[in-house]
């Protein structure tokens, strides 16, 4: 553990560093007050200090005092060392914001107890705040999967109504066509067939609403990731648009994910149409297929912790972004910002994932941009 040492005296501190090196201590020294301040007001800063109580610059008791109105001023442990003895000093010097005292002279093994309990106090004042964190996202988990489940009901009972109303119309019309095409008037023939047009649309937009419900009972297999990647990329660039660019960067010897080839291509191809979508002005869209190491990262679909290795399939594009306040709800279903969106591109990649132990970290990219990573699981050996 860090340990700032704060001690004008060159002799002490010097045997202070060397000493509290022996003990499992990283001490960091400085010889004023004022250095101390500077570098409790950086990154990574040391949480528990020992503190002389007489100092140039800022004194021990400054010290505590300003660093108690610092917002996570509950993680530091103070020690201040004193010569002082009066009741009226240690009053002082606990209000002012010190943990505990030792008194100069003082013996080396009442110097490493004292330590030891800051020690021990910093510790577990971390491993509290780790455990509210972690029930804060397990809290998280849990309403996001009780709302997509809801959800789930909700629009899987919708399209099978739906499909039901959906293939009735289709069939008379198809009917119709098929059997008075060369009777009927041509204005006629023309409304049929652009009747029969939308429904063909309407019937993709059931499909996604049943990806995103249930399981289409798609098989999981051992692929290899980047020829189907490959393909379906160059596959896609002649849907793009002229002032988009599209780039791919696959790393080489990846190893085998357990995913469906198919749904991996409508992975892809989700992705790109959310970035396309976005996309207002020229720009440049990149797909990068890579080995990603998970460490606690927190995945943006199903909020759970993740770790371990993951064959990574990243979208990145320079379009609109999106809103911080919008970021929880973006696999919901029919949840749209953009103009021309349907809402169900995201939300079918919520459904194909939560059924094969793949997951999706969203980051805002600035000043505008977006990057998605579509983890997916490798093989195991």
């Amino acid at each position: 553990m860090k340990l700032l040492i704060a001690e004008d005296d060159n002799a002490s501190r010097l045997l202070l560093e060397k000493t509290t090196q022996k003990w499992d201590f990283e001490p960091v020294t400085y010889e004023d007050g004022n250095k101390a301040w500077l570098a409790l007001n950086q990154p990574e800063a040391p949480y528990l200090l020992l503190m002389d109580w007489e100092m140039p610059g800022m004194s021990g008791i400054e010290l505590c005092k300003v660093i108690r109105q610092l917002p996570n001023s509950e993680l530091f442990y103070i020690v201040l060392l004193t010569s002082r003895t009066t009741i009226d000093d240690l009053v002082q010097g606990l209000e002012a914001g010190a943990n505990d005292f030792i008194k100069k002279p003082f013996l080396s093994e009442e110097l490493k107890a004292r330590l030891n309990v800051g020690r021990r106090m910093i510790e577990l004042h971390q491993q509290r705040i780790k455990s509210e964190e972690d029930n804060e996202r397990l809290q998280r988990e849990l309403l996001e999967s009780r709302k997509m489940e809801s959800l789930g009901q909700i629009t899987g009972s919708i399209a099978h109504d739906f499909n039901n109303i959906l293939g009735i119309i289709m069939g008379y019309t198809s009917m119709t066509l098929s059997r008075y095409r060369e009777e009927m008037p041509e204005k006629m023939l023309t409304y049929l067939e652009a009747s029969m047009s939308s429904s063909e649309r309407a019937k993709e937009l059931v499909a996604k609403m049943l990806t995103f419900s249930h399981d289409d009972q798609t098989k999981s297999e051992s692929i290899q990731a980047g020829p189907i990647i490959e393909r379906a990329v160059e596959s896609y660039r002649s849907q793009l648009p002229g002032h988009i660019e599209l780039e791919l960067l696959i790393h080489e010897d990846l190893p085998d994910i357990f995913f469906s080839g198919h749904k991996l291509t409508s992975v892809l191809s989700i992705l790109l149409d959310n970035s396309v979508e976005s996309m207002y002005r020229e720009g440049t869209i990149q797909v990068k297929l890579f080995t990603y190491h998970a460490d606690g990262d927190e995945c943006s679909n199903c909020h759970r912790n993740l770790s371990g290795e993951f064959v990574c399939l990243e979208v990145t594009d320079q379009g609109s972004g999106i809103d911080p306040e919008n970021l929880d709800r973006i696999f919901e279903p029919f949840f749209t910002t953009k103009e021309f969106g349907k809402g169900m591109g995201l939300a079918m990649l919520h459904g194909m994932f939560r059924r094969m132990d793949a997951h999706t970290l969203v980051e805002i990219l600035e000043p505008h941009g977006t990057r998605i990573k579509a983890l997916l699981p490798i093989v195991a050996e």
